[in-house]
């Protein structure tokens, strides 16, 4: 499968996944798992794009870190033009190469961008940057609905996710979002999920 070049993506302003805030579901996350969030030290975003998701994690933050990692360089300096540094560490860098040591990330629009044969490597990499007790938190995007086209973004089944995650992992919570984005209505579209790393 051909790699994307997701700054190319930036550039030329081909981003139907940029919304200009953060997902709706999101604040009611965060208030709901807020000790969660709060107790954390360092927190990841990876595929982070403009940073709406980081920056509002960070209103729910205590004190510690948080990155926003992303490998289009468009984006991270779009994230930092909108939002500064003061609040969240803008990162340019490759996921599937960085290293550290996080309680929480914070996942969106990353996994489902990712090819699909690269998942595993996915939930591997999550196993290595999240530590013992720490969490992986976000909103799996299950049925893009592309009409036949193959993405990204790439859904995925709530039996694959199980697959590749409870090796390292265990669900501590799931449900389906209340709010989402207008184009994204619909039953089984989102799934958010919330897993503590064994």
């Amino acid at each position: 499968m051909k790699d994307v070049d997701w700054n190319l993506r930036y550039q030329e302003r081909d981003t139907p996944w940029e919304r200009g805030r953060p997902h709706p579901e999101f604040e009611g996350l965060f208030a709901r798992f807020v000790d969660l969030v709060k107790g954390a030290e360092r927190i990841l975003v990876p595929g982070c794009g403009f940073g709406h998701d980081a920056v509002l994690l960070s209103e729910f933050f205590g004190e510690g870190v948080i990155e926003g990692l992303d490998l289009a360089e468009t984006a991270i300096c779009r994230a930092e033009e909108l939002y500064g540094s003061d609040r969240v560490h803008w990162r340019l860098g490759d996921l599937f190469e960085w290293s550290g040591e996080y309680d929480l990330v914070l996942e969106h629009t990353c996994f489902c961008a990712i090819s699909p044969e690269r998942r595993s490597e996915y939930a591997q990499k999550m196993s290595e940057l999240i530590v013992e007790g720490g969490y992986l938190m976000g909103i799996f995007f299950l049925d893009p609905d592309l009409e036949g086209q193959e993405g990204p973004p790439h859904g995925v089944e709530l039996s694959e996710l199980k697959v590749f995650f409870n090796r390292e992992f265990e669900l501590v919570w799931s449900g389906q979002p209340e709010k989402t984005f207008r184009s994204r209505l619909g039953d089984g579209r989102e799934l958010g999920m919330l897993w503590r790393r064994r």
